[in-house]
Formats: C-alpha cells, structure tokens, sequence
C-alpha cells in the first residue's frame, strides 16, 4: 500500500516474528503500525490471502514486552529470488492493548529522537 494513503504511520523496527501456520522459519518484521506489519522470510512461503494467521512478534530492543501474539490477515505478498515479503493487517487479538502501547512508545522514541545533528556533541572525529 502506498505510504500516502496509510491510515497509520508506520515504523522501521526489526523484530522475530514466528508462526507455524506460515512457515517452519522464523522470519523478520521490518515495520509495524497500529493497524500492520511488513515480514520478511529468507524462503518463499505459500501464503493465502483469505486466511488469518496467528503470529508471535518480539521486536528486538524492546523491553516492555516479551512478545506480542497477534492474529493477521495478509493483505499483499510478493516472492523474489527465493525469499517472501507479507504485507499484513491486524485483526483484534489477544495482545491489541499491548500493541497499541507499544506503539505509543515508538512514536514518542520518535518525537524524543529529533534530528541526529542535535545528538552530535563534538564536532571532531575521535579514534578509541
């Protein structure tokens, strides 16, 4: 779906995502939203559009959460050169709640980050 016309913003995170309905591999998100998540298998993987999934999600630097259990249905998927990437849609599952809060945190890491030159204290390069 085209970024413009998104209903939520996403967010570039890297995360495991696990799901035995899918794939016998773990596979890797690449952006969540409120309402989706991209994934990305290493193998193509046979996926239908008109199934739900059900899939475990930990997104790596993320603390408050051990994983997020989310049920999806998969809105686009694309294979190239062997590998599956799965456009998917959130459905209301056990975890809602705690994705909601896990984006709130996201979009205020964002606000806190600002621009990287305000994060540069010198000016110099220094070798360690």
């Amino acid at each position: 779906m085209c970024a413009k016309t998104r209903k939520s913003e996403r967010y570039d995170v890297i995360g495991k995502v696990e799901s035995d309905e899918l794939s016998a591999f773990s596979g890797t998100i690449l952006n969540i939203s409120s309402q989706g998540c991209r994934i990305h298998y290493a193998a193509p993987v046979t996926v239908s559009l008109e199934n739900e999934y059900t899939v475990k999600i930990k997104l790596f630097g993320q603390t408050l959460f051990d994983s997020l259990t989310l049920i999806c249905q998969p809105v686009w998927a694309c294979e190239d050169s062997g590998s599956t990437d799965i456009g998917m849609k959130f459905l209301h599952s056990p975890d809602t709640d705690s994705l909601n809060k896990c984006i709130n945190l996201l979009k205020e890491d964002g606000k806190n980050s600002g621009d990287v030159k305000e994060q540069i204290v010198e000016n110099e390069c220094q070798f360690i």
